[in-house]
C-alpha cells in the first residue's frame, strides 16, 4: 500500500559559501551577499550545505524567488529585483542562480558539511566529458541468435496463416448427436458462515484466519534539505505511513448442499445408411420429482462430418446439415489446408465448381 508522503517543514537556514578571492570560509548565503573580508560579490556557484552543527536559522524569511546575477555587472540580486541596485541595468534577461540537488538522510542520522570542491569537480567533469565511445557490436553468436529468433517467429506466422487450395472427394459420411445430462447430487462446500446458502445441511463451524489486512503502524521519516536559490535552504521531514499485516479471522462453515452437476453424456451416431435420431437419455426419476440421483437434460449438440480424400491424404470436416445431406460419395469439394501442418480449414469448404 502506497500513500502520498506527508511533508513537515522544520525551518529555513542559511547556505554557506567560501570567497574564492580571499579564501574566507563559511560565509552566510543570505546575510553575506558580499565578502566581509574583501568585498567580493558572492558567487552562488560556491554555495554549499552546512553540517547540522553549523546551521544558522533564518527568522521571518520571505521567499521572493531564486537569486539572479546582473548580466551587466555580475552583481548578485534578489529574485524580485527588476533593475540592478548597483548599475541600474534591467534584469529581464538575468540568469537565475543554479539550484543544488537536494540531499536526504534518515531521521536518526546527521548531515555533514557538503564537499563543495568535490561537487564542482564532478560537475566540471560532467561538462567536459567526451562523447562516449560507441559500443562494440554484438558477438557473432548474438547476431546468429537474433536471426534464429526472427526466423522462428516468421516460421510460426507462416505455419499459422499460410494455406493452399486442395480438392478432396467424399469417401464417407458420419453424424453424431449428444445430450449432456446433469445429475442432482450432494456437493461438499465451504464458505464464510455468513455466505452459507439456506439449504445447507451437515454443517460444521470453525473460527480461523480468512485473510489479512494492512493497518497503519506509525511513520517512516527522512530529513530533506532543499536549496531555494536565494542563499537559504528549507529543511523538511518527509514521512510515509508504515503498515503491518494483521490477520483477519471469521467463522468458516463446511457443509453439504444438493445441486445439479454434470453427470454423463448420451451419444447416438452413424452414417447416411442409418436414421438420424437423438439418443435416448433414459433419465432417472423422470417425472417423479427431484431427489438425489435424479437426472435432467442439459444441452444438445449435433455434428455432420464429411470424410474426404485428396491423393494419399485424409481430412474430416464438420459442415452444415444441408451441405452434408446434399453431398454424395465421390463428390469433389474445394477447401484450404495449412501449408506446414496440413490441417483443413473447414470454413472454406465448398462444392467444386460451385
Amino acid at each position: 500500500m502506497a500513500d502520498d508522503p506527508k511533508i513537515y517543514q522544520d525551518g529555513v537556514y542559511e547556505m554557506l559559501w567560501d570567497c574564492k578571492f580571499c579564501g574566507t570560509e563559511k560565509l552566510l548565503g543570505k546575510t553575506h551577499k558580499f565578502c566581509p573580508s574583501c568585498g567580493a560579490t558572492q558567487d552562488p556557484e560556491w554555495r554549499y550545505f552546512p553540517s547540522d552543527a553549523e546551521k544558522v536559522a533564518v527568522k521571518d524569511h520571505v521567499f521572493v524567488g531564486a537569486d539572479k546575477t546582473c548580466p551587466a555587472c555580475n552583481t548578485l540580486l534578489a529574485g524580485n529585483v527588476e533593475f540592478c541596485t548597483r548599475c541600474g541595468a534591467p534584469q529581464t534577461d538575468a540568469a537565475q542562480a543554479k539550484l543544488l540537488e537536494s540531499r536526504t538522510r534518515a531521521e536518526s542520522e546527521t548531515f555533514e558539511r557538503e564537499d563543495r570542491d568535490a561537487r564542482q569537480v564532478a560537475e566540471a567533469r560532467g561538462l567536459n566529458t567526451p562523447a562516449p565511445t560507441p559500443k562494440r557490436g554484438l558477438p557473432w553468436w548474438g547476431y546468429a541468435l537474433i536471426v534464429l529468433v526472427v526466423a522462428g517467429i516468421g516460421f510460426g506466422l507462416y505455419a499459422a496463416f499460410a494455406k493452399r487450395e486442395v480438392v478432396g472427394t467424399v469417401e464417407s459420411f458420419a453424424w453424431e448427436r449428444t445430450i449432456s445430462i446433469d445429475r442432482f447430487s450432494v456437493v461438499p462446500s465451504r464458505s464464510l458462515c455468513d455466505a452459507m446458502p439456506l439449504d445447507a445441511y451437515s454443517v460444521s463451524r470453525s473460527y480461523e484466519q480468512v485473510g489479512s489486512r494492512s493497518v497503519p503502524d506509525g511513520e517512516t521519516c527522512n530529513v530533506r534539505q532543499v536549496d531555494q536559490g536565494d542563499g537559504t535552504f528549507r529543511q523538511e521531514r518527509v514521512c510515509t505511513t508504515r503498515y503491518r499485516e494483521e490477520p483477519v479471522y471469521d467463522y468458516v462453515c463446511s457443509y453439504s448442499v444438493n445441486r445439479w452437476v454434470p453427470g454423463r453424456t448420451a451419444v447416438a451416431n452413424g452414417d447416411k445408411s442409418s436414421a438420424i435420431v437423438w439418443p435416448n437419455p433414459n433419465l432417472s426419476c423422470g417425472g417423479t420429482g427431484v431427489t438425489l440421483g435424479c437426472e435432467r437434460e442439459a444441452a444438445r449438440r449435433e455434428a455432420y462430418t464429411l470424410n474426404l480424400r485428396s491423393g494419399e491424404e485424409r481430412y474430416a470436416c464438420d459442415v452444415p446439415f444441408a451441405m452434408w445431406d446434399g453431398a454424395r460419395i465421390e463428390q469433389a469439394f474445394n477447401f484450404q489446408v495449412g501449408v506446414v501442418f496440413n490441417n483443413p480449414d473447414c470454413g472454406t469448404i465448398k462444392p467444386a465448381g460451385g
